[in-house]
Parts: C-alpha cells; sequence; structure tokens
C-alpha cells in the first residue's frame, strides 16, 4: 500500500508546487531567454517565451527559473522515450570556436531510476536532424555526472562523477568548449577536460529537466544562465 501512495502524494506535491510557483511569474522578467525556445510534453514549442509560464516552466518567489515534469506523461520528442521541459539555445556552432554555457542549478527528484539531465551540448547534422548528445550533465541518485560521447558514433558514452553528494543542493557548472577543447568546472574548479577534435557535428545547447525515467516527478530549478 506504502509503494502504491508514493506516487500519487509526489504528482499531488508537484501539481501542487506547479501552481504555486507559476504564480510569481514568467522566467523571462528574470533572465534573458531571446535566444531559447521550449520544448515540453506534446510534443510542443514554444519559440517565444516573453511573459510566458506554465505547469512545465514558471519563475518561483525566490526568482529562480524552474522546470517540472511528471514523467509519466506522454508526448516525448522524436528519438526518446522521455518526456522533458527543456530550453534549447538556437544558435548552432561548431567546437572549433569559443562558447560557454554556465549556469547554477539544483535538482528535486523523485523519479525512478532517479537520473535527470539538466545541461546538454547536443549534435546536429547538417541537413538538421538529430546528431548524438556530445555531453550530457547529469544528477544520478544525487551524484552529478558527465555523459561524453567518445567519438561520433553515439555507441559509447563516458562516465565521468563530476561531484558526488549534490542531492538537492545547488551546484555552479561551467561547460566551455574552445579550439576543439572541452572543460568542465563545477563550483569553480576544473573537474573534466578533453579533446574534442574527433567530433564534426554541429551543436546547440541545452538546459532544463530531462528525465531518464518515465515514472516519478521532478523539478529543476536554475539561479542563473547564460551563453557566451
Amino acid at each position: 500500500m506504502k509503494s502504491q501512495l508514493l506516487p500519487l502524494v509526489a504528482s499531488l506535491v508537484l501539481g501542487a508546487s506547479r501552481a504555486f510557483c507559476a504564480e510569481a511569474g514568467a522566467p523571462s522578467q528574470a533572465f534573458d531567454l531571446h535566444e531559447w525556445k521550449l520544448q515540453v510534453p506534446g510534443p510542443l514549442e514554444v519559440k517565444d517565451l516573453r511573459n510566458y509560464s506554465s505547469g512545465y516552466f514558471f519563475l518561483n518567489g525566490s526568482k529562480e527559473m524552474g522546470f517540472a515534469l511528471d514523467a509519466a506523461e506522454k508526448g516525448a520528442t522524436p528519438n526518446t522515450k522521455y518526456v522533458r521541459s527543456e530550453l534549447r539555445h538556437i544558435a548552432d556552432w561548431t567546437v572549433d570556436g569559443s562558447h560557454t554555457l554556465t549556469g547554477e542549478v539544483r535538482v528535486v527528484s523523485h523519479l525512478k531510476p532517479d537520473k535527470v539531465t539538466v545541461l546538454q551540448i547536443h549534435g546536429i547534422t547538417p541537413d538538421g536532424d538529430n546528431a548524438p548528445p556530445l555531453l550530457r550533465i547529469a544528477l544520478n541518485k544525487g551524484d552529478l555526472y558527465a555523459a561524453l560521447k567518445p567519438d561520433n558514433t553515439g555507441d559509447k558514452t563516458d562516465m565521468v562523477l563530476l561531484k558526488a553528494g549534490v542531492k538537492t543542493s545547488y551546484v555552479k557548472v561551467a561547460i566551455v568548449v574552445k579550439s576543439g577543447q572541452l572543460h568542465i568546472a563545477v563550483d569553480g574548479q576544473e573537474k573534466l577536460k578533453r579533446d574534442l577534435s574527433y567530433w564534426k557535428f554541429s551543436n546547440y545547447f541545452k538546459a532544463g529537466l530531462y528525465p531518464q525515467a518515465t515514472t516519478g516527478t521532478a523539478q529543476v530549478f536554475f539561479r542563473s544562465l547564460k551563453v557566451e
């Protein structure tokens, strides 16, 4: 009986939190989102985020940008079985340039399994189709990992522990790609450096809530989010 009640309680908490947080306003009131668009279950794409908020995407009373989902919802984007509430940066780029994504983020997860991606470098082919995600920054049972593709096939993934015991605390993440080199810093300390000369795809940044689960609920909050 207890195991049956837990999903219901989590869903009720998520619904109440959505309703409360959405009342605080739209994320665009506190964040520069003019170069971002939003993907939510449907799948739906919201291209104009000025004054936009919903149960999936909101600004809370602490001026944190929030994302919320029930992973059991339907309406995933193509090529995945997982729904998402996730921002996609509009600009595409290659690894031989200079590109930086920084964010301060925390996760509240009741997912089964407890895995959620919060930041991505996603590949894209010349004709606009999806290529493998070069990098995912994800919370796995409260620990922060980098999931990095070591070649262009997308068949393999290197999992690198960035910080243990993050749980629901805020963590600062900086992802820097410059002249074919990847640097990842967590809370001001470099945790990963990798040569990306093998990577032939164009890319774009993503940020938000992308669960690797189809059961349970989750929320992701950003204090800051910036692309340079």
